[in-house]
């Protein structure tokens, strides 16, 4: 690509690729817009969701609609060109935190580290860079429109927000480096590396994760003066096979597995339902809910208690399978809940389910 038109015609013909004859061509004026500096305020609104840590929240920048179906057809594009390292977990086809934690089973130790600032940290001009080099290979005119077009200007200045479609994709895409140079250092200490957006996990049989020793002095220059992300040492933590083990919320000493108070919460709504009816129970739910959400959160429409259950039970049939007999039992009880209040089975549930299913995963992000 030489040019804006040629950007504008890669919008559209991925465009049509995801919605067929429902799609809407793109204007000239519309990329220009959107790409221009000026209307940086009118191109996002921003809110906070609650992490699950108590207290803190995480600021949600969203793109208004018409740069959101932009940067959802560049982000297909981009998912054509680039394939993640083998390392890179979250947000690659065929990949997931499960996959991320099943690397990490029946190790003796397992050290999570979390990167301060993720999204903030990558700026137009590292997403610039990055455009120029392979296998993207733009011209400097389409690399800068493709930085507009996925940075928004905030207090961190011109950055990839968090809640743009691209973003993720491009995360992946600027840790490149990251993930060779921590996949190499990993091996030579005979470990296992994984990296969920700003998740990294290593595990290994034997404790060479002193804060001083040579292992994670290695790390740090990696991480911080060679790639320039910064970490968080608050949530920096080392587990043992004698406690919880946890990678991006699975637990993984034996098994990949959610944590008991997952199922218990679970179980509780189900009970709600058996014991009171429909009707108390979905009260009790939205009370729980508007009290521990931001009130952005708390207002988008409705939350009903049969679609979160249900995203509730696919996140339990990824991590545990289908077979498993946990799973299987709160699927039964669910299901004839359903029926008998609704005539219907929950293969017939609210499509709801998939954006609640998408909002857990992402909600273990921290």
């Amino acid at each position: 690509m030489e040019s804006k038109q040629d950007l504008l015609r890669l919008l559209n013909l991925a465009n049509q690729r995801i919605y067929g004859e429902k799609a809407n061509p793109y204007s000239l004026r519309q990329l220009s817009y959107h790409t221009h500096s000026k209307f940086n305020k009118k191109r996002y609104s921003s809110f906070k969701i609650p992490k699950k840590k108590k207290g803190e929240f995480r600021t949600i920048d969203a793109p208004n609609p018409t740069l959101k179906g932009m940067q959802r057809a560049l982000n297909y594009a981009l998912q054509l060109i680039h394939t993640p390292n083998p390392a890179a977990m979250g947000f690659a086809q065929g990949r997931s935190i499960v996959t991320g934690a099943q690397v990490h089973v029946g190790q003796n130790f397992v050290y999570n580290i979390d990167l301060k600032n993720f999204f903030p940290s990558i700026t137009s001009g590292r997403v610039y860079a990055r455009m120029l080099s392979k296998p993207f290979s733009c011209c400097k005119e389409v690399a800068s429109l493709i930085a507009d077009l996925c940075c928004y200007e905030n207090n961190f200045g011109k950055v990839l927000p968090q809640g743009a479609p691209t973003s993720p994709t491009l995360t992946n895409i600027i840790c490149d480096r990251l993930d060779v140079k921590l996949s190499h250092l990993a091996k030579a200490y005979g470990l296992c590396y994984t990296r969920y957006a700003d998740d990294i996990t290593f595990s290994g049989m034997t404790n060479i994760f002193a804060e001083d020793g040579n292992f994670c002095k290695s790390m740090r220059n990696i991480i911080e003066n060679e790639e320039h992300f910064k970490i968080n040492q608050e949530k920096t933590r080392l587990c043992h096979r004698g406690i919880r083990q946890e990678v991006t919320g699975i637990t993984v000493n034996d098994k990949p597995n959610v944590t008991q108070e997952y199922v218990k919460q679970l179980r509780s709504m189900l009970h709600n339902w058996e014991a009171k009816g429909y009707d108390e129970a979905q009260s009790i739910f939205i009370d729980i809910y508007n009290r521990t959400n931001t009130k952005h959160h708390a207002s988008k429409g409705v939350h009903h208690i049969e679609n979160i259950i249900a995203g509730k039970l696919l996140y339990l049939k990824m991590v545990k399978g289908d077979n498993d007999a946990t799973y299987k039992s709160l699927y039964g009880r669910f299901d004839k809940l359903l029926s008998s209040k609704f005539g219907k089975g929950q293969e017939n549930v609210d499509d709801d389910i998939i954006s609640t299913f998408a909002e857990l995963e992402s909600l273990l992000i921290d």
